[in-house]
């Protein structure tokens, strides 16, 4: 019985376990098989995306903040999260200046598909320090 807001936060809260363990199957649950984005990527493009960035990175340590969770449609959410990805536990957003992490600004669009919240699309850009701040 938690909140739709709640809701979204615990998936994205899975989201990030599962990308810190490097659990490509957990991240593909969450993603809906009707995908899209700006860039063309369906889900299959994401997963790649996904297992390059794991091959490349041999420890994955995210440190997220939610900015915003609004609900434009009943059973559709939109979240605006920046996400820092780092070679080392992050505790703080402070310590982001000294760690050489990839910063990003993520708009996420969920959807509620019976009953578990998943990405149907998302825009992301690079972000600026002072963002998480």
């Amino acid at each position: 019985s938690q909140t739709p807001e709640a809701q979204v936060r615990a998936t994205i809260a899975q989201a990030e376990a599962a990308a810190e363990k490097r659990e490509v199957g957990a991240l593909r649950a969450l993603v809906s098989e009707k995908y899209a984005d700006a860039q063309g990527q369906d889900k299959r493009a994401v997963e790649a995306v996904l297992r390059f960035y794991f091959l490349r990175n041999e420890s994955i340590h995210l440190f997220t903040h939610v900015l915003t969770i609004g609900f434009p449609e009943k059973d559709r959410a939109l979240a605006v999260v920046l996400v820092a990805m780092a070679g080392q536990p992050v505790k703080r957003a402070e310590e982001l200046e000294r760690l050489r992490a990839d910063l990003y600004r993520f708009e996420i669009t969920f959807a509620k598909e019976a009953d578990q919240w998943r990405v149907v699309g998302a825009e992301w850009r690079p972000a600026e320090f002072v963002e998480f701040l």
